[in-house]
């Protein structure tokens, strides 16, 4: 009998942990108060870069490493009410800079911002809903309509990039009243919700 158990136990043990292998994979970004650590190398021989070879879904990627004060000085933080968003490595969603607009991945923002999120992949259009705010955007188009409103969208536009779907993410924060800071210095992006 107590064998029975403890099998049990064991077999329910390994399947849990399986299930919670299998959900953590598909993410690809979290938010934690620490602040992340860049994927970087300065233990080359001969100077130059690394690289570091991964496994994602399934899939096995090489990367090429950037020395650790290229990564540093590149790099874009979010941080959202004291949470920074961490991505990871090699799959594509680390948030960037393109014409001096933040982009981050759609999934992380919506996480963020408590969006509920649409895709019609026929028109490539982004629906975000959060409350009484219905908010449009199309892949590639300057433009966004918020509750059936045209807003322009200024010097960045929605688009898919690695596979990750990228939203410039200052205008839609202000359009949710939520509080926006751009640190130069450590080249953050500081969203207050509260």
């Amino acid at each position: 009998m107590k064998m029975k158990i403890t099998k049990s136990i064991a077999i329910c043990m390994l399947f849990a942990l399986l299930l919670s292998t299998a959900a953590h994979a598909a993410e690809v970004f979290f938010w934690s108060e620490a602040e992340p650590r860049p994927s970087c190398t300065n233990n080359t021989r001969d100077g130059s870069t690394g690289n570091i070879g991964l496994i994602i879904d399934g899939e096995k990627k090489e990367l090429d490493l950037p020395t650790c004060t290229e990564a540093i000085n590149n790099r874009v933080l979010v941080l959202v009410d004291g949470n920074y968003l961490h991505t990871v490595a090699g799959t594509g969603a680390e948030p960037f800079i393109e014409n001096g607009r933040t982009m981050i991945p759609l999934r992380a923002l919506a996480d963020a911002f408590d969006f509920e999120v649409e895709w019609k992949q026929s028109e490539a259009k982004i629906t975000l809903k959060k409350e009484d705010t219905v908010i449009i955007m199309h892949i590639g188009q300057p433009e966004m309509f918020v509750n059936g409103k045209a807003v322009k969208l200024e010097n960045a536009v929605p688009m898919i990039k690695n596979n990750v779907t990228f939203l410039p993410v200052r205008q839609l924060a202000e359009i949710l009243s939520i509080n926006v800071k751009w640190d130069h210095k450590t080249r953050t992006a500081v969203f207050a919700l509260k």
